[in-house]
């Protein structure tokens, strides 16, 4: 896909303690795609390249739109499954991705992305007693690296690169087919994460009323969780899931209190003070329950609307974690044979807690078409807007307003498929 790209906000500033600066990009996205069944081997793999290359129509202002130009957000997938149909099976899972996102350095020489760089594999065995049961033995192991602009880390942190995170763990999956498109879903995980820095800099503008002083404590963490449903084909035009479960994840702060003392000075120390703090665990009920629900409906042949909830939680890379609420509605359509249109809103509240605890919420709306010419060539127009927010009116009394942005966006391309 090749085409021309506009944002209104492309650093996503904030508009009161930043200002606002629209642009145009030309964006390229080659991808790939490979499939392989057999008897003894399936095997599929992914890749695709984003670039995003901004034009500067003002190339004598202060603003260096240059510093928002993408060239490295990858991603690549790849599955390998041996011995598909046999009593046991092995099975090997990956994926890789580049992501960047910009940050509110307008004038900033060089780049202005934040880039975080995952891997994230799972392997093991495939059990299968009976011609409906299937049970996934398997072993996980992550790894994340997060790197901040230049101009975000002189003369504090010293270097770009401000944390990698070590996750690993097992994972059990079992599903039973008890109808022929239909099944019953069960699943286990225990995960332990591993921080190369437990203090990181404190990085960024500051808030008003808050101190967070040099460092912030980023603990390891132990995390399971378990969820339970059902999914499948329950009519022609009625498809389900429905999962739930619980979770739970413990932070062991003496990660950060044995890195704080091993820094030069008695000014140095690290003191835990009240709850919401590099000590606090997700150990309430409300906030370790789990959802995953989603419905397919398609009233009519060639129409779908889908609608879909996930509760669930993370470890977050600035604090100690986040539990989320996301919604969406989307439509999917094709009209007089060659003129598809999409729909889609999402909502999503994130509840942030550790030493920065805070709740945001997230807005985002996209209407796109595309006209199919052929099988190789279509072009496709999308609209959208996307928006992050405080969830409390008053922006916890000002203190994240950095944190807040609205950005509108329109993509006009055509994609060549072969």
């Amino acid at each position: 896909m090749s085409g021309l790209e506009y944002h209104s906000n492309i650093y996503l500033a904030d508009g009161r303690e930043q200002d606002v600066f629209g642009a145009l990009a030309w964006v390229v996205k080659p991808e790939v795609e490979l499939a392989f069944e057999g008897e003894k081997l399936t095997l599929d793999f992914g890749a695709g390249w984003g670039i995003k290359k901004f034009f500067d129509f003002q190339p004598q202002d202060d603003i260096n739109l240059q510093n928002a130009d993408r060239f490295t957000d990858f991603n690549l997938t790849f599955g390998v499954m041996a011995l598909p149909k046999s009593v046991v099976g092995l099975r090997l899972d990956d994926r890789f991705e580049i992501q960047n996102q910009p940050g509110e350095l307008p004038t900033a020489d060089g780049s202005a992305n934040m880039v975080h760089l995952s891997n994230d594999a799972n392997g093991g065995i495939t059990l299968r007693p009976g011609s409906a049961l299937e049970i996934d033995l398997l072993g996980n192991i992550g790894i994340d690296r997060y790197t901040l602009p230049a101009a975000l880390i002189e003369d504090v942190a010293g270097k770009s690169n401000i944390n990698n995170r070590a996750n690993y763990g097992p994972v059990v999956n079992a599903r039973w087919r008890f109808l022929p498109k239909t099944s019953l879903t069960g699943n286990f995980s225990l995960n332990w994460t591993s921080w190369d820095n437990n203090l990181v800099y404190a990085i960024g503008p500051e808030a008003d009323g808050v101190d967070y002083g040099q460092y912030l404590g980023k603990p390891n963490a132990l995390a399971w969780r378990t969820m339970w449903g059902v999914r499948g084909q329950f009519t022609s035009k009625l498809a389900a899931g429905v999962e739930a479960g619980y979770g739970q994840m413990y932070y062991d702060e003496d990660t950060v209190l044995d890195a704080a003392g091993q820094l030069p000075g008695s000014s140095q120390e690290i003191e835990i003070i009240g709850e919401e703090n590099f000590a606090r665990d997700l150990t309430s009920f409300s906030e370790g329950l789990l959802v995953n629900a989603q419905v397919a409906y398609a009233p009519i042949r060639n129409h779908k609307v889908t609608l879909g909830y996930r509760k669930d939680f993370q470890d977050a890379f600035f604090t100690n974690y986040v539990a989320y609420n996301y919604l969406f509605l989307r439509y999917e359509g094709l009209v007089i044979t060659r003129l598809g249109l999409t729909g889609e809103i999402t909502y999503r509240i994130d509840a942030f807690h550790g030493e920065i605890a805070r709740d945001d919420q997230n807005v985002g709306v996209k209407l796109g078409g595309a006209w199919n010419f052929n099988d190789a060539l279509s072009a496709g127009l999308s609209v959208g807007w996307n928006e992050r927010a405080c969830l409390d009116s008053l922006c916890e009394e000002g203190k994240f307003y950095a944190t807040q942005y609205d950005d509108f966006w329109a993509l006009a391309g055509l994609t060549f498929t072969y």
